[in-house]
């Protein structure tokens, strides 16, 4: 098997060093010319910094969660009664992470979970994901309610491995566009999320009157669809029929602009 190579140090290489121990090894340095990390060191550091660069709307979708927010909590302290227990005294000098799955050998046990509306945290939202998946060879799992379409993140990503996520349509035939478009984009697996038939009672977004779909956020697999594109035409022209209409407001607008941005042309 011919081990991957990055930047000229073979991952088995990073991993006899330790790539934190690297990674401290040069922060370290950098503070003997005062130089200090731009990016907190802990998690709690690195929540509290996106909070503070994250807009209000954004901040509500990213850390709410639904009701009581419980869940989110529940899987705080799940998490927590996981420990790494180290073991002294035993040979490590040839340890390894890798494991094989759908017929790839992949460097760890691990996989970048989808996340919508990417593009509320980073403006080349689902596509710098899927750069920093392809630098270090795991899969990413390109989400249904993407902000960049698949194509656009499978362009990146050379030969790395990639699943989509599909959120199961109530037209049968978007759900077959969408996995003839994954089929292309050469996605190992599809992963099928069954409990987002109703949304969650989102309290923090509810206040806010804040749905980033509504305002053409996350949407990219849609907008991009030829199938999506023609069923919303279809549905404009039975409305326009129906004589169906609202006064606009000037927020209104001000969603319809932009969406027109993020995602011009016939849709």
């Amino acid at each position: 098997m011919v081990e991957p190579v990055r930047d000229g140090r073979s991952i088995s290489d990073e991993a006899s060093s330790g790539i934190g121990r690297l990674r401290q090894a040069a922060i370290y340095r950098a503070g003997v010319y005062g130089r200090r990390p731009k990016i907190p060191t802990s998690w709690p550091g690195l929540e509290a910094k996106a909070q503070d660069v994250l807009s209000r709307r954004a901040r509500a979708y990213v850390a709410g969660g639904a009701g009581l927010e419980s869940t989110i909590h529940a899987n705080t302290d799940g998490f927590e009664r996981w420990r790494i227990v180290p073991r002294v005294l035993h040979d490590v000098g040839h340890r390894y992470l890798t494991i094989e799955l759908f017929g790839r050998v992949l460097p760890a046990p691990l996989l970048l979970g989808p996340v919508g509306v990417l593009s509320l945290a980073h403006r080349d939202a689902d596509v710098a994901a899927a750069r920093a998946a392809a630098a270090e060879r795991v899969p990413m799992v390109l989400s249904n309610q993407a902000s960049r379409s698949m194509e656009e993140c499978v362009a990146v990503m050379g030969d790395s491995p990639r699943w989509f996520q599909l959120y199961w349509s109530t037209v049968d035939e978007l759900v077959e566009s969408f996995l003839a478009r994954a089929e292309a984009c050469r996605c190992d697996a599809i992963v099928v999320t069954l409990d987002t038939t109703l949304l969650g009672w989102r309290p923090r977004d509810l206040d806010l009157g804040s749905l980033p779909f509504a305002h053409g956020l996350g949407i990219a697999q849609y907008t991009s669809d030829p199938v999506f594109t023609r069923l919303v035409e279809q549905r404009a022209r039975g409305g326009q029929r129906e004589g169906r209409q609202q006064r606009p407001t000037a927020a209104a607008l001000r969603a319809l602009l932009s969406i027109a941005r993020t995602y011009p042309g016939r849709t």
